[in-house]
């Protein structure tokens, strides 16, 4: 089970860990067995995963305004 963890930075250590460990799974692609490409199939779907916690992370993270899903107003920005 893939968990969101508190800090940014530590989703982001999370991510790119499994990202270099997937890289390996990729290896010999052209040669892969039907279980094999199931297995880096599942892979990629704990990517996305991965990088889900990290984009929420980031905009838990984010001061406000700054979320894909609230791109602020004018007038919220405080000189």
């Amino acid at each position: 089970m893939i968990i969101k963890k508190e800090l940014l930075s530590e989703n982001l250590k999370d991510y790119m860990d499994y990202s270099m460990e997937m890289m390996k799974s990729l290896d010999g692609a052209p040669e892969h067995t039907q279980e094999e490409t199931a297995s880096v199939n599942e892979q990629f779907t704990n990517l996305q995963q991965y990088l889900e916690n990290l984009r929420t992370s980031y905009n838990e993270t984010a001061p406000a305004g700054n979320s894909a899903t609230d791109q602020g107003k004018l007038t919220d920005i405080i000189l």
